[in-house]
């Protein structure tokens, strides 16, 4: 069953108070879509990580996991002919940045709410076939690129991380320029194009009692909703006695 995220912030007080015989401190509404927006993350991270629940599975190692996350799998595409994105597909384009990039390699911007890539090939300009694209380490990538039979080649290129364009002073990432890929190509080659299948960052969730129009609902599937409500509520108890929150925060990823 779907919440709204005032069904959400209900279920949160009412769970909350119940816990201090209804004497809990009062959180307004800012306060708790923050709480449920940081839940829900937390509770995202247990599905799509393995090693973050009892029973070692990954965000498509079953049905009930692929159901969980259904919603925040997106398509992402960059054509190097200038075509126009088909709808409901985001947009992969060249950074205007390419200071810094490998030989062979082209810095692409990924779509504002990337988060991690699930699936992923490009189409070389000579090629019948699409190429697999596999995520490399630096490491790996100092070892293996000049080994003629293990670095890309038409059947598999490389992809490999890099930080957004611009940094402020502070040294912290500029949010407002896009965050990047790196692909490296075989020598010669040149992209048609690159697609995409990845997860999104899931949006933030907005309570508003007054103006419930202005509401911002959880978009994972409704199974998860109640577990958010509970990972909110632990975060608040937490607030009040950190030291049994850290206890039940061992006894649920021994649950998950």
């Amino acid at each position: 069953m779907r919440l709204t995220a005032n069904e959400m912030k209900y279920l949160f007080q009412l769970k909350f108070n119940s816990l201090f015989e209804f004497s809990a401190p009062a959180y307004d509404d800012k306060q708790i879509s923050e709480l449920l927006t940081e839940a829900q993350f937390r509770v995202f991270l247990r599905r799509y990580n393995p090693l973050g629940n009892k029973y070692i599975k990954g965000a498509e190692s079953d049905e009930q996991r692929k159901r969980d996350l259904e919603q925040l799998i997106r398509a992402g595409l960059y054509t190097s002919n200038g075509d126009p994105i088909p709808d409901g597909v985001s947009e992969i384009s060249q950074s205007d940045v390419q200071g810094g990039v490998h030989p062979n390699g082209i810095f692409f911007d990924m779509p504002d709410d990337f988060l991690y890539a699930l699936e992923e090939a490009v189409k070389l300009e000579d090629s019948t076939i699409e190429s697999i694209v596999v995520p490399v380490t630096h490491d790996e990538y100092l070892a293996n690129i000049n080994n003629p039979f293990k670095k890309p080649y038409k059947r598999a290129v490389w992809r490999m991380e890099i930080s957004r364009a611009n940094h402020f002073d502070s040294g912290e990432e500029d949010s407002s320029t896009s965050k990047r890929t790196e692909i490296i190509l075989p020598s010669g080659e040149v992209i048609e194009y690159y697609r995409l299948r990845y997860l999104a960052y899931p949006p933030n969730i907005v309570c508003n009692e007054y103006e419930p129009e202005n509401q911002m609902h959880c978009i994972l599937d409704g199974s998860l909703h109640r577990d958010i409500v509970d990972e909110a509520v632990s975060m608040a108890k937490a607030a009040v006695n950190p030291e049994e929150y850290q206890i039940g925060l061992s006894e649920q990823d021994r649950s998950n």
